[in-house]
């Protein structure tokens, strides 16, 4: 409930007392609407949140009728006209009492003294860094369950309740003194009250932030002060116990939410990848001077490689800095930025077109085109990376002793690792909190994977003779480097402008690694370290491939294809299972496939949600090879089908030249 002079009160509260009074009927109108409970609930609580001011208590009971033609009143008011409008719409609700942390006022004290002085023990729900709050709980009929419903917040359902009343981001502005609610108790008909401090702030709260909010170092004491407070909070409520006797407990409260605040805020915090991705996406909002201070952040946090400096470049220019925007074009081809019609052609640069300094940018990106071309077409001028693997290990080596496990894995390894990790980020491991939610989900694969993913490295060599074959059939190849990664367990590799990304965590397999902790899909894509080069070869065809796939053919030969090529020049399928049953009931998938393959919708044939109804993922890769499979075996020149298969779009053309599906029955 609000006291006079201890809170302030919002200008929309000022200007809505001069409004004329609320209408009962327009409310029960508004009541009536069809909808679920909790939406005409919430339809309701709008319309008198909007319509009905919150003020400060003047210690005047009212009755409803005089609150409606008030047009204004404090939680309890609210409260009483929200039960008596629900109670005349034929809901059931109930009464809830709240003691919220505020903000140390010794005025607000005073006052509590003296209220407690006057009228009892009663008035001490409100005192030096507390105060106590009214609404209601409205039972649902369907499932039998209460939730929350506050007029005077403007507040319905438990989701957003706690997102509300608890959560660390935006807060509405009606609540903007009420730092977190400690203590919450539902009043029964007749008066007897049911604690609900465990549903509200410690279930509900605890399951935010993904449920990790309950493993933060703040939570046990969090948890410990709200179970020691529940009794006290009760009694004063029942008027016979006086509250401010329990300073120390409301102290340990504030204390554990601001620490709960600031170890979300570290465990939210992104990292360089992250923000780098944040200022792409500013960039493509068009929105240059926001981009630019992402790049700067990302940059100053460790962010490597010379694509995110070019970057940061391009929204330095189109924000109308260019110096700033050399300075940025400088630090990528000092990086090794070898783009040079990329950059030629970007029209996020042309204001720079003119400056003196622009031409030099552009041969200096032309001279690293030439180097790059020299190296990198050549099968032993790749680089092997497996830095990143030993660098995972130690940040999980501290794990145990830290009480910032997300901030740890983001500045100890994210922030630390290669380009190439960082480029594997966004769209596999996707942020620090990721990473460590699913090394918690399974702690004795990751405790017995470390040996294996660490022989990484030991597959250059069989990777390097795959690298010359590929030479020998495409005279065209390219090289890049390869970087093994240990990821959040969703990808084996991709590939980025860095080189080939391998993610090592799921060829962490053989004996002695418990698979049980994993679902069905992540046990048929786990392999052994001895499958990597497999997925190397893989992975370098797809660098070379310039398919625009858009149908379900496409992007099943754009998958499949790389298998194909794949196979000619390296031992081994990562995918063998699936391939198994592909041959066991290839008839009747190609009679599917086909009839499916001129749409978009790949979901039944490609990646990990394809598996269903008893089949194997990824059973578009089967599809694919075999189309590719038998075009490269029907073409004449051998040499020009890879070429084929490589470059071109045509996949009907393709298909129909293969010939694949005449022959299957």
């Amino acid at each position: 409930m609000k006291y006079p002079g201890l809170l302030l009160l919002l200008p929309a509260v000022l200007a809505a007392q001069a409004e004329p009074g609320l209408s009962r009927s327009e409310a029960l109108a508004v009541l009536a609407r069809p909808g679920t409970t909790e939406a005409r609930v919430g339809a309701l609580v709008d319309h008198l949140h909007r319509r009905m001011a919150w003020v400060a208590t003047d210690y005047r009971t009212r009755t409803v009728d005089e609150i409606l033609a008030r047009g204004r009143g404090n939680c309890a008011d609210h409260a009483r006209v929200l039960l008596d409008l629900l109670k005349a719409g034929g809901f059931e609700a109930r009464w809830v009492h709240e003691i919220n942390l505020q903000a140390p006022s010794e005025r607000r004290q005073a006052s509590a003294r003296a209220k407690v002085a006057e009228g009892g023990k009663g008035f001490s729900v409100f005192g030096y860094q507390h105060n106590d709050h009214r609404w209601l709980e409205v039972r649902d009929p369907a499932s039998g369950t209460w939730f929350p419903a506050d007029s005077s917040l403007g507040v319905v359902g438990g989701e957003a309740w706690a997102r509300a009343r608890l959560g660390f981001g935006a807060r509405p502005a009606a609540v903007a003194d009420m730092i977190a609610p400690v203590f919450v108790e539902a009043v029964q008909p007749g008066g007897l009250s049911e604690p609900r401090s465990e549903a509200y702030l410690l279930r509900a709260f605890g399951a935010m932030e993904g449920g990790r909010i309950r493993t933060l170092p703040a939570w046990p004491v969090w948890e410990k002060a709200v179970r020691a407070l529940e009794p006290h909070a009760s009694a004063a409520f029942r008027g016979t116990e006086d509250l401010q006797e329990q300073a120390d407990t409301l102290a340990a409260l504030a204390g554990a939410y601001a620490a709960l605040r600031t170890q979300v805020q570290a465990l939210q915090a992104p990292s360089a990848a992250e923000l780098a991705q944040q200022g792409h996406r500013a960039l493509l909002a068009k929105e240059p001077a926001r981009a630019a201070d992402l790049y700067d952040r990302a940059l100053a946090a460790g962010l490597k490689g010379p694509r995110h400096p070019y970057q940061g470049a391009c929204a330095q220019a189109l924000a109308g800095h260019p110096d700033t925007a050399f300075g940025l074009l400088r630090k990528a081809l000092d990086q090794g930025f070898h783009e040079a019609a990329a950059l030629r052609e970007d029209v996020d640069l042309a204001t720079l077109h003119a400056d003196p300094r622009w031409p030099g940018v552009v041969a200096a990106a032309e001279a690293n085109a030439r180097r790059f071309q020299a190296v990198h077409s050549d099968p032993d001028g790749a680089r092997f990376i497996a830095t990143d693997v030993g660098l995972f290990w130690k940040a999980y080596a501290q794990l145990p002793a830290s009480s910032d496990s997300a901030g740890l894995l983001r500045r100890e390894y994210l922030d630390q690792g290669s380009a190439g990790l960082q480029d594997f980020i966004p769209n596999r491991i996707r942020s620090a909190a990721n990473l460590l939610d699913v090394i918690q989900q399974h702690p004795r694969y990751f405790a017995a994977i470390r040996e294996n993913t660490l022989k990484a490295a030991g597959v250059e060599a069989a990777a390097r003779r795959s690298f010359r074959a590929f030479k020998a059939l495409y005279a065209d190849a390219m090289f890049p480097d390869v970087t093994f990664v240990v990821g959040a367990l969703d990808s084996g590799g991709t590939s980025s402008s860095n080189g080939l990304l391998i993610g090592v965590d799921l060829f962490g397999g053989g004996p002695g690694v418990p698979l049980e902790e994993l679902d069905g899909w992540h046990r048929s894509v786990i392999h052994a370290h001895t499958d990597l080069p497999s997925i190397i070869a893989h992975e370098l065809i797809h660098f070379q491939q310039r398919h625009e796939a858009r149908t379900l053919l496409g992007k099943a030969f754009h998958e499949g294809s790389a298998d194909f090529l794949a196979s000619l020049i390296a031992e081994g399928n990562f995918n063998q299972a699936t391939y198994d049953y592909g041959y066991a009931h290839e008839a009747e998938l190609w009679k599917q496939f086909r009839a499916e393959m001129g749409g978009e919708d790949a979901s039944r044939w490609l990646y990990g949600s394809s598996r269903r109804d008893g089949r194997p993922a990824d059973l578009g890769y089967f599809m694919g090879f075999r189309i590719a499979q038998a075009y490269y075996n029907r073409a004449k020149d051998r040499k020009q089908a890879v070429r084929d298969l490589l470059t071109s779009s045509d996949f009907e053309g393709i298909l129909k030249a293969s010939r694949y599906g005449e022959d299957l029955k």
